[in-house]
């Protein structure tokens, strides 16, 4: 971004170059390709040096240094640099790449120093050999991957995996009941766990997830269970399972980062997905298909939810604002830009006529929905510190919230404090309320879920939902952890 801020000063640059006159001396150009194909004055023997190509040549140098910042993700200064069409398509300056000029080419400039800020941006310029290849394979032409060749996608930098040096636990990311209340869902680091919500004792555990499980949804009917995440800035994921198997039925990717949240439509048709690319998305849930991409928001989505008749969905921004959208046709009806901050989390009134949102600036808000238009009813500086997660009672008479400030408070919907949690030993990152209004959970940072009373706001059991990762020289012992 800083980048991207910082290239809009700079003037626009164009390459300006006459186009060359064709050139009729026959008797010169059959001289030229005689030369070329006797190999000219080489001596006898002699092997011509192979020309510099995209795939083999410039791909790498690129995917080394410069998709971090320029990818479909990312993309500063508007230029993504995944591919060969991609750069040959340029960015807000316009074209980057000249062909036969590499002086003219925008992109030669800016990695030799000529045109501020150099790049690669904040890092070691880029050795002269690779700036050399760059400028070889430009002014031969910049020619495309031979035809019948795949154009190589260009991925960035491998990521190192790096063991803990220290016993460690996996965050709790996501909570979710199953809609008879008989099952608890816990996501956390590259798995889910499922806990018999009587005894608190682990049914299974769902593996194989692509980073942290950051969202969850039981799918109506209570048979399957869709489970969100995927890498930062690599793309994001969302796996469907088999509840009474435990198996999987089925992978979704499509978003170009991790997944934030995940609904199911209350009939059970749909899916809808928010994340860091600013996208939110639509999929048919019975074949995994993706549907519809929304597109309206100007950073990173953390919420979606469905309305209770399922008609709209609401999304909440780190770009401050609600937006509400027409689930039949993807169309965003209006947004609700109150907020001063992002927002981190959102809910649904019962009866559908309200939304509640809530993050970074402490503040809750509650929006009076209308066809057209929304009005804000309500808004309190309710916590100390960022909101992480809230939650309306199915009796749509309690609003909960969980803060980076060490407490869940408990509102009416008139936002008047009800009760107050406090001294938690972890950021509570999750939270949600059983079916029969009866418990409260909460997902805490260190690994640790606890089960309050609704009526009392007591706890009644704690437990670990995840075991502790214990380093022993070069290999990792797990120890199951319990309270």
């Amino acid at each position: 971004r800083i980048y991207a801020a910082n290239s809009r000063l700079n003037a626009r640059v164009r390459a300006c170059f006459k186009p060359v006159r064709p050139v009729y001396a026959c008797g010169l150009v059959v001289i030229v390709l005689a030369a070329a194909s006797t190999g000219g004055s080489q001596q006898p023997g002699a092997v011509s040096a192979p020309a510099t190509g995209f795939a083999q040549d410039v791909a790498p140098i690129l995917a080394k240094n410069c998709t971090a910042c320029h990818s479909s993700n990312a993309h500063m200064g508007g230029l993504v640099l995944e591919s060969y069409e991609s750069l040959m398509k340029g960015g807000q300056h316009g074209q980057e790449i000249v062909a036969h000029n590499a002086d003219g080419s925008r992109l030669v400039q800016m990695i030799e120093g000529k045109i501020e800020p150099r790049m690669p941006f904040s890092s070691n310029p880029l050795a002269a050999a690779d700036i050399e290849t760059i400028r070889s394979w430009v002014n031969a032409g910049a020619a495309a991957p031979a035809p019948g060749t795949a154009s190589p996608a260009l991925s960035g930098p491998a990521i190192p995996s790096i063991a803990p040096q220290v016993p460690v636990v996996s965050p709790v990311a996501s909570v979710k009941f199953s809609p008879d209340g008989s099952m608890l869902a816990v996501g956390g680091f590259e798995e889910v766990r499922l806990i018999d919500t009587a005894s608190g004792k682990p049914i299974a555990r769902l593996t194989g997830h692509a980073d942290a499980v950051r969202s969850i949804a039981f799918s109506p009917d209570g048979k399957m269970l869709a489970a969100a995440g995927g890498p930062p800035q690599r793309g994001g994921e969302i796996k469907i399972w088999d509840l009474e198997t435990h198996r999987l039925l089925r992978t979704l990717n499509g978003h170009k980062d991790c997944i934030y949240s995940v609904a199911w439509s209350p009939d059970g048709k749909l899916l809808a997905s928010g994340s860091y690319d600013k996208a939110v998305k639509l999929w048919d849930a019975s074949t995994g298909q993706e549907l519809r991409t929304l597109q309206d928001h100007i950073d990173a989505v953390f919420t979606v939810a469905f309305s209770p008749d399922g008609k709209r969905l609401a999304s909440a921004s780190q770009d401050r604002t609600v937006k509400i959208w027409d689930v039949a046709t993807g169309k965003r009806l209006y947004t609700l830009s109150d907020a001063s901050d992002g927002l981190t989390t959102l809910a649904y009134s019962p009866g559908g006529d309200q939304v509640a949102a809530a993050g970074y600036d402490k503040t809750i808000y509650v929006w009076q929905l209308g066809e057209d238009d929304g009005r804000l009813l309500h808004s309190l500086i309710a916590d100390e510190d960022s909101v992480l997660s809230l939650v309306w009672s199915h009796d749509g008479k309690t609003l909960i919230t969980a803060s980076s400030d060490g407490s869940i408070r408990f509102r009416n919907p008139d936002l008047d404090l009800k009760g107050v949690v406090d001294r938690q030993p972890d950021w509570v990152d999750a939270l949600d309320v059983s079916r029969d209004g009866k418990w409260l959970v909460a997902g805490r940072y260190n690994g640790s879920v606890s089960f309050y009373d609704l009526k009392t706001y007591r706890e009644s059991r704690s437990v670990m939902a995840f075991d502790t990762l214990k380093p022993t020289g070069n290999e990792t012992t797990h120890e199951a952890a319990s309270r």
